[in-house]
């Protein structure tokens, strides 16, 4: 790291430079930056701005080197050439037509999707060599409104064994993702804890389950066991996700069972008075 000072002219980029900070290039070149989107966004930009003086008959490319071909966009002069892009970016990346006029070699991608995450390159050619400008890592996280869908409603008779509240979101979670379910009323209540049972309500104590691979199908929904008369009300599923936090609300409607149906009263009433008609 250190400050140089240098003369030349490069015959492929026509420039002169005359303080080069070698610091600054290798930050601005080399470590580029993180684009993060989530999965099923309109779009994404992949910035990249160059303020050199463009080569002869310049080509401006986007490649990803995991990828075979690596070819994501390029742009020769004014016009794309696609014939050997990646299929997977086919139809969804573009760049501004203005590209070489204003130095903006930026990309957008189209409707990301999780296999989109990676690190692309953006660069520029005049055929004789390759000058890498950017280096971006962009991570495309899960689409975080399966748990916004609004409010269910369950509903559990007396003396049932069991009784599930449901609750999912994506599959594949990944590691140190928390759930916790929870009562806000009367009073707030830790119902269950995926990571800290220590904080569980003692009325919960022993009688709550949860799929213990619930991080593979994303199957976060809470098992009651002896619902009771008390475990009517509303329960809130919340999932802690990297930054993300995702929540849900269940409803469980807790039904009492009549000591007689009243149905069952009525037609013993009746057998009664037809035995007793009968005696007469």
């Amino acid at each position: 790291i250190g400050k140089y000072v240098a003369r030349f002219t490069n015959n492929l980029f026509n420039f002169t430079v005359f303080t080069l900070i070698f610091y600054d290039i290798l930050l601005n070149h080399a470590l580029g930056g993180v684009v993060e989107v989530n999965e099923g966004a309109e779009s994404v930009l992949l910035p990249c701005i160059y303020s050199g003086t463009p080569p002869e008959d310049p080509l401006l490319i986007w490649t990803r080197s995991d990828l075979s071909p690596n070819s994501v966009h390029l742009r020769r002069e004014n016009v794309d050439d696609l014939k050997n892009q990646n299929q997977r970016f086919s139809g969804r990346t573009s760049m501004n037509p203005d590209a070489l006029d204003t130095g903006n070699f930026s990309l957008t991608l189209r409707k990301p999707e999780q296999d989109d995450g990676g690190n692309y390159s953006c660069s520029i050619s005049g055929g004789i060599g390759e000058l890498n400008l950017k280096q971006i890592h962009l991570k495309v996280k899960d689409q975080i409104s399966h748990l916004t869908v609004g409010q269910q409603e369950v509903e559990v008779t007396e003396r049932s064994g069991s009784v599930v509240l449901p609750c999912r979101t994506s599959a594949d979670l990944p590691e140190g993702t928390s759930v916790e379910w929870t009562r806000p009323e009367p009073e707030f209540m830790v119902v269950h804890s995926s990571s800290n049972q220590r904080n569980q309500d003692g009325f919960y104590r022993g009688r709550t389950e949860m799929n213990k691979d619930f991080l593979r199908t994303g199957d976060v929904s809470l098992t009651l066991r002896n619902p009771r008369d008390g475990d009517g009300g509303r329960y809130v599923c919340t999932v802690h996700r990297d930054q993300d936090v995702l929540r849900n609300t269940v409803v469980l409607k807790y039904v009492q069972k009549e000591p007689f149906p009243s149905w069952a009263t009525a037609l013993l009433v009746l057998l009664v008075l037809i035995v007793c008609a009968g005696l007469l």
